[in-house]
């Protein structure tokens, strides 16, 4: 069941990004390859070349395995193993509310994102002083690497220390890995020069 709404998210989330044709996309938390399958498929986006980094070896074997003409790295997201400017589109769906420390993260997301590319951060982010307390008094059903859940406040204010601007901000009603329909917010940020 999990596995169902997983994949009907990741639809609704690629409905809703601009990726160029002919692009080089990194998915800075791939998991199993899921989300980036869902990508190619989409006849939006034509001739896209894949990438993924996930801290699991079994889900970096399976994204191989689904995405045979993908290339993916076993790393940290805080140290993506990739030259610098060398995507047109970096991802990073629903991870946020589990690094460590975002601050590495996003930058190093910058660091491989192309002066013209995108970086798109998804996650569940309050954007409301009742959904902000909800979201504060919940427990991720993944606890094994969870931090926090973010106010659009606090995202703002990390990204505005970083030089990064929201330049697009979307909202997407989708079962995350919660059993129950939540807003999922996609954040479209360009990096200042």
């Amino acid at each position: 069941m999990k596995s169902f709404f997983r994949k009907i998210r990741h639809k609704i989330i690629s409905t809703k990004l601009a990726i160029p044709q002919n692009a080089l996309v990194l998915d800075t938390s791939c998991q199993d390859g899921g989300f980036l399958s869902i990508l190619i498929k989409n006849n939006n986006y034509k001739n896209i070349k894949v990438y993924g980094i996930d801290l699991s070896k079994v889900d970096i074997e399976k994204a191989k395995n689904l995405i045979p003409n993908g290339i993916f790295e076993i790393t940290d997201n805080s140290s993506i193993p990739f030259p610098d400017k060398t995507f047109d589109v970096v991802i990073s769906s629903l991870t946020l509310h589990h690094m460590a420390n975002p601050t590495n993260s996003i930058d190093e997301m910058r660091r491989v994102v192309k002066d013209n590319g995108s970086i798109y951060l998804i996650d569940i982010i309050a954007e409301n002083t009742f959904f902000n307390f909800i979201l504060k008094h919940i427990k991720c059903p993944e606890p094994y690497h969870f931090e926090k859940f973010y106010s659009i406040e606090e995202v703002r204010s990390l990204l505005t220390k970083m030089k990064v601007a929201i330049s697009k901000k979307l909202k997407v009603i989708a079962f995350p890995t919660f059993t129950i329909a939540t807003p999922i917010s996609i954040l479209e940020l360009r990096t200042e020069k």
